[in-house]
């Protein structure tokens, strides 16, 4: 009677999740109504967009809704629709707070902020891995308003960390945080920072020419990013661009490469050495290197070769990206430091309005190494941000947001 009664149980249980499994949640299906939407090289459209969950599904510039039938319409007749922007560099959890609840409130105002401003992605440049895989988590299961969160291990060398760790509580490697050498098993470490959720590796600092170009061949083998500071002490900018890295930040170390002797980071960059320099950017150009210029934390440290040096790669091909490296809650509420970013691109270093966009959608997702966003097209990721004016015709029109969506989940700003 026994054996009856476990088997109809069993049999019960198994009827109940086989009908589970074949219940076809039903899609969810939002249109963006008859808006002006930008495509690829931020040329306007007048059409409609097509959203079912959280990809966009078709692109019509006839309004003929009659197949979606119980479709959510929004009306967005008027307004811009472009992609959802990225910055490509951020630090969310350097430095975390210890008291957890002010840490959490820290985290919290940073990324909403973000959305707020129609930032959909961001690509944390090192930081506490444990507290950005939460962040990641939650925003991707839409329980806060955040961007997608992207991050990096920081691989250096004993004396940057002996350096800094003197300041710090967290006194020892971790799967996001190791020290390198000659003797480390690099394979090892790589894996190790994969298994901590990282979607690239940092090359920071006190590493030589030899070892970047190890870090990045086992990076690349285990489908990891390899990010660079484009001067890493000892080695060169040269030395960086040389090892094929997808990306270098900071436009404003790139004269370090103009040192006679040994390069030392204690030392002021020299003057730009224009011929030098377009020989290095052209390098990048032919390696596929995006530059992660970082002009606005740039310009607040009166670093202003940078701004130079990013007018001369945009000039010869250069892909570059937008990344603040500026913490956003240290702007006034209504204060964004990506559009002051895309902004000094424009002012300073000759951008177009189009360029400068494209460069904070496009090319910032490629900078991640991301192909299933950046632009608006059919199959790709429902991230995208509306503003009420054309920010093409006039950059400030940025702040004159409508919506955020990411993942097709819509985001108004308090």
């Amino acid at each position: 009677m026994k054996k009856e009664i476990v088997l109809f149980f069993m049999f019960s249980l198994l009827t109940i999740i086989t009908a589970h499994s074949q219940r076809k949640e039903v899609p969810k299906v939002t249109i963006l109504k008859n808006g002006f939407i930008f495509d690829d090289k931020f040329e306007l459209h007048k059409g409609s967009l097509v959203i079912t969950d959280a990809t966009i599904t078709a692109i019509l510039y006839d309004n003929n809704l009659s197949e979606y039938v119980g479709a959510t319409i929004i009306d967005i007749t008027g307004k811009y629709v472009l992609p959802g922007l990225t910055d490509t560099h951020v630090h969310l959890a350097t430095v975390p707070d210890p008291d957890r609840e002010k840490n959490a409130k820290y985290m919290n105002d940073q990324l909403s902020k973000m959305i707020d401003a129609g930032i959909t992605t961001v690509r944390d440049m090192t930081g506490n891995a444990i507290i950005l895989a939460d962040y990641k988590r939650a925003g991707n299961l839409n329980q806060i308003p955040a961007p997608s969160i992207f991050y990096a291990a920081q691989f250096a060398g004993p004396a940057y960390f002996n350096s800094i760790r003197k300041h710090s509580k967290e006194n020892k490697d971790s799967p996001w945080e190791r020290t390198i050498t000659d003797t480390t098993d690099v394979k090892m470490a790589v894996a190790e920072a994969k298994g901590a959720g990282v979607t690239g590796i940092k090359i920071y600092a006190d590493l030589s020419a030899r070892l970047i170009k190890k870090i990045v061949k086992e990076a690349k083998r285990q489908r990891l990013q390899s990010w660079s500071h484009a001067a890493v002490f000892p080695a060169t900018p040269t030395d960086v661009a040389s090892a094929k890295v997808n990306s270098m930040s900071h436009a404003f170390d790139i004269p370090y490469d103009f040192s006679e002797g040994k390069m030392d980071h204690h030392k002021k960059p020299p003057a730009i050495d224009d011929k030098k320099l377009d020989k290095l950017l052209l390098l990048m150009k032919g390696n596929n290197i995006i530059l992660d210029a970082t002009n606005y934390m740039a310009h607040n440290n009166k670093f202003f070769d940078g701004m130079k040096i990013t007018k001369r790669a945009h000039e010869l091909g250069v892909k570059v990206s937008v990344g603040t490296d500026w913490p956003y809650l240290f702007e006034e509420v209504n204060s964004t430091p990506l559009f002051k970013e895309i902004k000094i691109l424009i002012d300073d270093c000759h951008f177009t309005n189009k360029d400068a966009l494209i460069s904070a959608t496009k090319i910032g997702a490629e900078s991640i190494g991301l192909e299933d966003r950046g632009v608006l097209a059919v199959g790709k990721r429902a991230d995208i941000y509306i503003t009420n004016s054309d920010p093409v015709e006039n950059i400030e029109n940025l702040k004159d947001s409508f919506i955020t969506i990411k993942a097709g989940i819509i985001y108004t700003k308090k």
